[in-house]
């Protein structure tokens, strides 16, 4: 059996938002509301295995209920600026991993997820709907879950809601659980419902009569009186509530389920994005999916011809007398066994002691280039490890840029700044090690 998985998106981005604490990467860009929400996907995701994946997102612009009453969420204040900016960058994200998303103008997130949701179960696919708002218990069905996630005791925990599972908490089916929201209103909505109903009364109206309209044919019956007088008395309020709180289930939308298909979510564009973030938790889910860069290869070469070398150096000093960098790669234990040096897009040399080529000689080459620069535009990494072989042959170490410690200076909570590291991060590229 298909199983699709669909995902509210600005509910669950405000979830995380104000569940996890501020969050910035380096550039000031607040990322926590992004973290927490890709956090809470992939558990879904881990735990479900679905087919499919659909995130719904609301636009800015008024909605047919908006255009009924202009007063529906007239009372909730605007999204806070350090969230807003993350609801463009969210999209970024999902759209880098190939995951669907849909929205719709005139009509909100929940309209969508009940339209797909609904179209889904008729095709045999089972649903699972990830909202932190409990409006969409109304949609549960009998392939259709809709799963809340609940912080409790600082862990999350997940509520799952089934037809049975919202009769057992409310006493009412999920098609009476509309009729129950049109009686008590929704202060969050701003939907009025009838004065001084709760949830209680509502309730237990519903049980007995059903729906709104079984209600007012019955008025003389109802009781407390308090709930009778305010029912009587905000007929056609009740009404407009229950159109108000009615998630549609037949929007318009041009929607294929198999263009939500699960595909390729971590790839080199992903990747990228995760590293902006500052989500490691994310690199290492992409590990094994970044593909080697090419060109890191086919540009390289060994190097053990004396006259070879004597060239290569004599670029690499041109390269540095006009103010261009050139990379420096030591491989040494007790003593240098090779340099590498790159220089332009394609020049990349591995110069090994062989033959001719000795130790000595590779130092007196090395020398003679650091010589050339005084401004830093010989790069190195770990430049530390190295001090042992510079303090022997007398090289000023201080001509060097290191670029592992600028590396740190970005990213101090890094594990590593080798090349390979850096090369992974920086340029999503797997490189050779010194090994």
């Amino acid at each position: 059996m298909s199983k699709l998985l669909l995902i509210d998106g600005h509910s669950i981005l405000n979830r995380a938002f104000y569940g996890i604490p501020d969050l910035t990467n380096n550039e000031g860009i607040h990322t926590n509301a992004m973290y927490g929400f890709l956090n809470i996907m992939f558990r879904f995701i881990d735990e479900e295995k679905p087919d499919y994946v659909t995130v719904a997102f609301d636009l800015s612009a008024p909605t047919f209920r908006h255009n009924t009453y202009a007063e529906y969420k007239g009372t909730r204040k605007p999204m806070l600026p350090e969230l807003k900016q993350q609801v463009p960058l969210m999209k970024e994200l999902l759209k880098a991993m190939n995951i669907k998303i849909v929205e719709k103008e005139g009509f909100e997130a929940d309209d969508l997820l009940g339209t797909i949701a609904k179209n889904s179960q008729k095709d045999g696919i089972d649903v699972s709907i990830v909202s932190g708002d409990r409006d969409l218990l109304q949609l549960a069905d009998d392939k259709i879950k809709i799963r809340i996630p609940k912080t409790k005791k600082g862990s999350t925990e997940v509520e799952d809601y089934y037809p049975e599972d919202v009769k057992k908490l409310y006493g009412v089916t999920p098609l009476e659980f509309i009729e129950m929201k049109a009686l008590m209103g929704d202060s969050s909505d701003n939907i009025p419902g009838a004065p001084g109903i709760g949830p209680k009364t509502a309730s237990a109206l519903i049980v007995q009569y059903h729906d709104i309209n079984n209600i007012f044919e019955h008025m003389d019956e109802i009781k407390p009186p308090k709930a009778k007088k305010s029912i009587s008395e905000n007929v056609d309020q009740i009404k407009l509530s229950r159109f108000l709180s009615e998630i549609k289930t037949d929007v318009n939308i041009d929607y294929n389920v198999m263009d939500a298909s699960i595909n390729n979510m971590f790839n080199d564009e992903s990747y990228k994005l995760f590293k902006r973030y500052d989500f490691k938790n994310m690199l290492k889910r992409c590990d094994g999916n970044i593909q080697s860069e090419p060109d890191c290869y086919e540009h390289f070469t060994s190097v053990t011809d004396l006259s070879q070398v004597e060239d290569i150096f004599n670029k690499a000093k041109k390269c540095v007398a006009e103010c261009r960098k050139v990379g420096v790669s030591i491989m040494a234990e007790h003593e240098l066994y090779a340099v590498s040096l790159t220089f332009g897009e394609k020049d990349i040399y591995y110069i090994p002691v062989y033959g001719f080529v000795l130790t000595d000689y590779l130092i007196e080459k090395l020398a003679d280039l650091i010589n050339v620069s005084d401004n830093r535009y010989i790069v190195i990494d770990n430049l530390k490890d190295y001090l042992h072989i510079f303090d022997k042959y007398d090289i000023d170490e201080h001509s060097f840029m290191d670029i592992s410690v600028a590396a740190y200076l970005i990213h101090p909570n890094n594990d590593r700044y080798d090349y390979e590291a850096l090369s992974k991060e920086y340029m999503s590229m797997l490189v050779m090690s010194r090994q």
